[in-house]
């Protein structure tokens, strides 16, 4: 772990011998000072260090000024100050109320400056990262919405910050009508709150309470409340979650039974069965709260399989991803000759299988090259490079894969051959130009392109040969520095007139350590990196 520390002070020559003392350890620190006139502009400026440390000769006047300046800055708060004292009672009592972290005592011992450093500077990314944890957990305990039961989350001070939709029907209001007719704080609306609020903060533990509410018709409805507290790591109370189950006919019962003047035994039976059925529902939401998150977890692996990334992040953030402009972008489309001819020689099993197979390896070398897969369209795949992330070198990284392809397909039907089984053939062709690429619809959606280069590179795939792979003058243009390439002329294509062809060959020899001119070498690699 690197550690970068920067040090503070009025004493230059101070400042200079501890900087001296850690670079000592350059593989582990790097390490900058400021004096304390600069502190104010270094914290606003400087990229953020994992430590401070204050070396103050003057410690009271100008060291707490800048432990004040430090603490008191939203970005820089977080970060761990140790402080070099002589260690006077007065001097620290000043620094520990002003945020000091740490204190290592005049002269200072290398040795353990060194651990105070590692261990404050470990402290703290462990302590941030419970609280980023934390927050999370917070968030996927909304879940709860779900539930029949009422269910609604206080910060510690016991004011309201959620509800779900069973709490309007429990309590016939809103959360917005409920905060203005009752206020937000619960423990001033309920005594009863209040005493399982602070029972939890004593005990540290859930508890379940009983209270009677009056409804805005002037009706008793009882409710029965399991309170629980939420710990952060440090043991610190942040919220409470309260889960609330009507349970106004368990106490009418109980009230129709002591009219009645039931025995004692009979009322303890039928408590007993409530809380049974009280207990197996909870245990119904805590099933529904893991299916809840199973199922969550289903959705996102199968966002990220069908959509890019990008595009899967904005949908669960957003629930839409608004489609862009893309200047430069590769499209390659493949088709099978004969296709047609193969369904016949084939079962439909073994058509599928062996289609699937090519189509598997097709995904694998595209993503090696930074390729999005669009779609495939019967025995046609799509793809294209520069999206959904732009990119210079997708000219190249298509060509490089259709190359990779090319040299598959005939390495299968070599094997095919020696087992006298049909052949597949194949067209490559590739175009590149401007798209417009995204997510549209709210059903089936998929991430898709369109335009008039879309169109360009079908007719490549179409006016090519079997077994070449053909692409336009403007991927030409784009590659022809390290391609060999052979000029087909200009080709008449269905509605867009004459167009200049090229077939594309291999890489030049230069640029390559394979004799088909498919493998890049190192020159061709370090070359590729700087697009």
């Amino acid at each position: 772990m690197h550690y970068k520390v920067l040090i503070a002070g009025d004493n230059i020559k101070s400042l200079t011998v501890l900087r001296k003392s850690l670079e000592l350890f350059i593989h582990e620190f790097t390490v900058f000072t400021t004096v304390s006139s600069e502190i104010d502009e270094t914290v606003n400026s400087t990229e953020w260090p994992d430590i401070i440390i204050l070396h103050f000769d003057d410690m009271i006047d100008k060291g707490l000024k800048a432990l004040n300046l430090i603490k008191g800055n939203e970005k820089t708060k977080t970060i761990p100050v140790l402080m070099i004292t002589d260690f006077l009672s007065y001097k620290v009592q000043q620094a520990i109320t002003a945020g000091a972290d740490d204190f290592i005592k005049k002269p200072i011992e290398r040795v353990e400056l060194m651990i105070r450093i590692k261990y404050l500077v470990q402290r703290n990314r462990l302590y941030l990262e419970n609280l980023k944890q934390s927050e999370e957990l917070r968030k996927l305990s909304l879940v709860a919405d779900r539930s029949e039961n009422s269910v609604l989350i206080t910060n510690a001070l016991g004011e309201l910050e959620w509800v779900n939709k069973a709490f309007e029907r429990l309590y016939e209001y809103s959360l917005e009508d409920f905060k203005v007719r009752y206020g937000n704080k619960l423990q001033e609306i309920s005594h009863k709150f209040s005493e399982a609020m602070d029972r939890c903060k004593k005990d540290r533990k859930w508890l379940v309470y009983d209270n009677c509410w009056v409804n805005k018709n002037g009706d008793k409805k009882w409710i029965q409340t399991s309170l629980t507290p939420i710990l952060a790591d440090n043991g610190e109370i942040t919220n409470f979650i309260a889960v609330e189950t009507d349970i106004t006919p368990l106490k009418l019962a109980e009230e129709r039974l002591r009219d009645q003047n039931q025995d004692l035994v009979d009322i303890t039976v039928s408590v007993e069965q409530i809380n049974k059925k009280l207990e197996e529902k909870q245990k119904e939401v805590n099933q529904q709260k893991k299916l809840v998150e199973e199922q969550k977890k289903l959705a996102d692996n199968l966002l990220k399989n069908i959509f890019p990334y990008e595009i899967a992040e904005q949908l669960k953030l957003k629930g839409y991803a608004i489609p862009k402009h893309y200047r430069l972008v590769s499209i390659m489309f493949t088709d099978f000759a004969g296709f047609a001819k193969l369904s016949d020689q084939l079962s439909v099993h073994d058509l599928i299988k062996e289609l699937s197979m090519y189509f598997e390896k097709f995904d694998s070398i595209t993503s090696a090259h930074y390729i999005e897969k669009i779609k495939t369209i019967g025995d046609s795949y799509m793809c294209a490079g520069g999206i959904p992330i732009r990119n210079r070198s997708n000219p190249i990284d298509t060509a490089l894969a259709a190359l990779e392809i090319q040299e598959f397909v005939k390495e299968s039907n070599r094997e095919k051959q020696l087992k006298n089984q049909p052949k597949w053939e194949i067209r490559l062709g590739i175009h590149t130009g401007e798209v417009i690429a995204g997510v549209i619809g709210k059903t089936k959606m998929a991430y898709d392109i369109w335009g008039d280069a879309v169109n360009t590179a079908s007719r490549m795939e179409s006016s090519g040969e079997v077994n070449k792979i053909n692409i336009s003058g403007s991927t030409y243009l784009h590659i022809k520095k390290y391609f060999n390439c052979t000029y087909r002329g200009k080709i008449d294509v269905r509605n867009k007139g004459q167009i200049d062809m090229y077939f594309l060959d291999r890489l030049k020899k230069e640029y390559c350590t394979d004799n088909e001119g498919i493998v890049p070498n190192s020159t061709f690699k370090k070359i590729l990196s700087e697009y």
